[in-house]
Formats: C-alpha cells, structure tokens, sequence
C-alpha cells in the first residue's frame, strides 16, 4: 500500500509564487514515468520506506515496478469510463481509483500529483488475507503492506471512505503551493459526498493534516531490524482520519480508533 509522500507537507504549504501558474487534471497514461519519478524523488531520503515500499531509485526493477503499477491503474480507469460511456445508465461501475496532476502552465511540467481511492470494503475483503498481491513478495515487504492493510480494515470497517494513498510533489517544486491544491480539491470532493478520508502521514506531514480537520488516532510502526535489514532506520506513520461532512453542514467527530475497532467487530 502506498504510503503519504513526506515531501507533500512542505509542497503544500500555501503561499507560493507559482499557483497561479498551476492547474489540476487528471493524469495520463502517457504521464506515468513522470509521476513515478515525482514520487521516488520524494522519497529519495527516506531509507526505510524506499526499501519496504519498492521506492529505491538505485534499484531499476523498483521504478520499472511502479511504472506497471500506475500504467495498470490507469488503464483501468480509462476501460471502465469507456464502458460507462457505451453502457449510458452507469451499468458499468464507475472507477475508483484516481490520479490528479498539477502541471505548470508557464513549462509544461507536471510538479505533484495524487493519488486518491473510494473504497467499500465488502465483509468477505474484510476476512480476505491482507497482503493479496504481495505473496510472492519477501517476507519484510508483504508484512509491511500487511499491516497498512489491516490497521486500515481495523478502523473503517465496512464504511465508504476516501483513502489517500499518495500525495507526492517534486522537491524542487515545494513550497509552491502545488500540494495544497491538491488535497483541497480531494477534500472538497470528499465532502460533497459525505465521506469520512483516511490516509497515514509522516511527523512532518501531520501539521499540514491538522489544519484541514485531519485527526491522528492510531500509528504504525515497523523495524526492519527485525527482518535483518539493518542501517535503514525504522518506519512510522501515523494514520490520520478526516470526519465526514453531514447533510446538515456539521462535521461528524472523529472516532476514537478502539472505538472503530469496536463497532467493526460488532
């Protein structure tokens, strides 16, 4: 499971010089080396993640694993709009998953991008193995999207959410404003919907989070030490979650997590 790109917080920042340069779109098959890049650039001093996320940009097979992935993904999002279309009366589901990308209208060049996801999980989801498409993985890197994955069943249970797998903006291009144009138009989405938006975030991120409503409950923690990954250092998230908005105009309080636990047991 992607994990909130540290270098996202300090991209977002509002303030900057270039936003009126800056519009959102929804990426391209033809932009995904670019987002993948934007995306291990982001990533380029976090050891620990690199490692359990795939994100090593000294390791080829790491990139060219990425680049797959969001080929596939938006493919897929292309196929089911064209099924859309033919069907008319959306008997084809509409796709989930959804990549936006500020690009800078003065160069051309895409600075940040997310990558968003509207999920039910259903009862037999919540009971499946969670590292579905990691088993062939070692044994390190499936626990770690494990684990994402069950922390994030724990809490949301069987509600509609929006889960923000990624938010990741080219460090040279921080403080520009780019991120924050994101996650306002995520937010802005989520809310018209009545969705509660769940994401896990690094300590640099939180602030950011914090000031659009974003809550901490829980954390994850994991030391590849203990797999005989050394000289990395450990990983930390922490999962924030944004209530969703009533019909009323009145935000819902943020669950506390052994109070989600709960109710998704019962």
């Amino acid at each position: 499971m992607p994990l909130l790109d540290p270098g996202s917080p300090s991209s977002s920042s509002s303030g900057g010089k270039r936003t009126a340069y800056f519009v959102i779109e929804e990426a391209e098959l033809k932009d995904v080396r670019r987002l993948v890049d934007i995306e291990f650039q982001a990533f380029e001093n976090e050891r620990a993640n690199q490692q359990l996320s795939y994100r090593d940009y000294s390791k080829p097979e790491h990139f060219e694993r990425s680049v797959e992935l969001y080929f596939a993904a938006i493919q897929d999002i292309l196929t089911h709009r064209l099924l859309n279309k033919k069907a008319r009366q959306g008997l084809a589901p509409v796709a989930k998953v959804r990549f936006l990308k500020v690009t800078d209208t003065e160069t051309g060049e895409i600075v940040s991008f997310a990558k968003t996801e509207i999920k039910t999980y259903s009862e037999e989801e919540l009971y499946s193995p969670p590292d579905v498409g990691h088993e062939h993985e070692p044994v390190m890197n499936r626990n770690w999207f494990a684990l994402n994955e069950i922390r994030r069943r724990e809490y949301i249970g069987l509600v509609k959410h929006c889960y923000i797998g990624m938010l990741a903006t080219q460090p040279c291009h921080q403080h520009e404003g780019a991120g924050t144009m994101l996650l306002n138009t995520i937010l802005i989405e989520a809310d018209k919907n009545g969705l509660e938006v769940y994401l896990e975030g690094t300590d640099t991120a939180k602030p950011l989070y914090e000031k659009h409503n974003f809550h901490a409950v829980n954390e994850i923690r994991f030391d590849p030490a203990t797999y005989g990954v050394r000289n990395i250092g450990k990983e930390r998230q922490t999962i924030m979650v944004r209530a969703a908005l009533g019909t009323d105009g009145v935000r819902d309080e943020v669950r506390a997590w052994n109070v989600a636990v709960a109710e998704v047991r019962a």
